[in-house]
């Protein structure tokens, strides 16, 4: 694919990412992860937090509407799947550095249908029933070929679900001793969180319907429909250094070193029906079954016949495979059909450019000499400061730190998307939305940042937004 030209300020380059990717993130993406939802990563979060300058903090998240009250037998990572968070600090869409998890359930008593009896007070307590621990592994590649591998954590803990205060009186202090540091300023997380991400999808999903007094999105009245839900959540910390390409911090946001790609990526054991498949011991070699950058991606802008099929290829492939989806994305024709409202609908150039290649000068990896392929990664710049006010349009709203610009938690990435594709850079600035500004709860401050899990014996599913006046199509700049 040729190199494509984009002169636009940073403002408005920005709101291009956001086109290609529709209304509700990847839960339940595709058939196949449908039906496999401990493999399904759910959403990406790539940013540098307020407390932690100088190091890249990502949440990755699986296994989608996690019901609180979900027993006996809870949600856990799956021993038999592999689950990463990649990165990619050369933009060729290939992971440089991968960080690699391993899962291990283990049961205390097996004549107990128990997750847990009453009055847990640590991870170490015998009454807690069901544990899991983990591995964690960093790997390094040049070129796509592994260079080295490292076991940096073992057998680290992971956060119960929160069945409810009888089980746990204090589950916030249990599920704390599951924030451990590793190597030099390193940090993780792995556990039972609330759902971050914030949508109204009965609305999306029922052909953009929009509620009643919501007007068109834009003054609240939406039903997040991820309230009260739970999911898995991994959370690395580590020094920009040990992931940039030539191992050293990020000066500012014009370092060469600067942009890094984030996505997950699950895999799982290739499984063969025949005769000879049982000769193998069960080493079957791995393959990929799912994968995350961008959000909305795979959900909306791939069609059903190739859902599957991205969730096993690797973002280098994306151009070639993928890339007329982009350029003529469905959701823009639906649109048109739904509310006659003038998206244009073909040769999304800009869209290419800005959603698989990075806005240049602001989230696009420099390459000395080099094109930038058009790869679907969560782009960030290190070298970008956290903002002291951030505002949920991101930078669409002047805001340098946020989505498109890596992704942060309070991002609101449906509203800015269904705004572009009515047709934001064509002047047709409609003030679309969901309804749904922000989470049911509030994020934490500190690490792992993202709210503890909604507890089984108290859960209330579904939160309506209260009315607000009317956002404006464009949203204030931010000063």
């Amino acid at each position: 694919m040729r190199k494509l030209a984009l002169a636009l300020p940073a403002a408005v380059a920005a709101v291009l990412v956001a086109v290609a990717m529709s209304v509700g993130s990847s839960h339940r993406e595709a058939p196949n992860t449908a039906l496999d939802p401990t493999a399904d990563d759910t959403d990406v979060y790539a940013f540098t937090a307020n407390d932690a300058p100088g190091k890249l903090t990502v949440v990755a998240n699986w296994i989608p509407f996690e019901d609180p009250a979900g027993g006996p037998n809870f949600y856990r990572f799956d021993d038999r799947a592999h689950y990463y968070i990649n990165v990619d600090n050369t933009g060729d869409g290939k992971y440089d550095i991968r960080y690699e998890f391993k899962f291990k359930t283990h049961i205390r008593n097996k004549n107990s249908f128990l997750y847990a009896l009453p009055g847990v007070s640590s991870f170490n307590d015998p009454k807690l029933n069901v544990v899991q621990t983990y591995d964690l592994f960093r790997e390094r590649y040049k070129n796509g070929k592994q260079v080295g591998e490292k076991r940096i954590a073992h057998n680290l803990p992971v956060a119960p679900n929160n069945a409810g205060p009888k089980t746990f009186p204090n589950y916030n202090a249990v599920a704390s001793s599951a924030i451990r540091n590793f190597g030099s300023g390193g940090k993780v997380f792995a556990g039972q969180r609330d759902d971050p991400f914030f949508v109204d999808l009965g609305m999306t999903f029922d052909a953009i319907n929009f509620r009643p007094g919501t007007g068109t999105g834009n003054q609240g009245g939406g039903k997040d429909d991820l309230a009260g839900y739970n999911v898995h959540s991994i959370v690395l910390q580590v020094p920009d250094k040990q992931v940039t390409r030539n191992r050293k911090a990020v000066a500012g946001p014009s370092a060469k070193n600067a942009v890094v790609g984030v996505w997950s990526s699950t895999e799982r054991r290739r499984l063969q029906l025949t005769t000879a498949a049982h000769h193998g011991g069960g080493h079957h070699r791995w393959v990929q079954v799912s994968r995350l950058g961008n959000p909305l991606v795979n959900e909306v802008v791939i069609p059903l016949g190739k859902k599957d099929q991205f969730n096993r290829t690797q973002p280098n492939q994306d151009a070639a495979r993928y890339g007329k989806y982009v350029l003529s994305p469905e959701l823009a024709h639906v649109m048109n059909v739904l509310f006659n409202l003038g998206a244009p609908e073909h040769n999304r150039t800009d869209i290419v450019q800005a959603v698989l290649q990075g806005i240049p000068g602001l989230n696009q990896v420099q390459r000395k000499g080099a094109k930038e392929p058009a790869v679907d990664t969560l782009k960030i710049n290190l070298g970008t400061p956290p903002a002291g006010s951030p505002n949920r349009f991101g930078v669409l709203a002047g805001d340098n730190a946020g989505y498109p610009n890596g992704r942060r938690l309070t991002d609101d990435v449906v509203d800015i998307d269904l705004r572009v594709f009515a047709g934001f850079l064509k002047g047709h600035k409609v003030p679309l939305g969901d309804g749904v500004d922000q989470n049911d709860v509030p994020f934490l401050s500190s690490f792992p940042y993202v709210a503890p899990p909604h507890a089984g014996y108290d859960s209330q599913i579904k939160r309506i937004e209260p009315p607000h006046p009317p956002t404006p199509a464009q949203p204030a700049l931010a000063r």
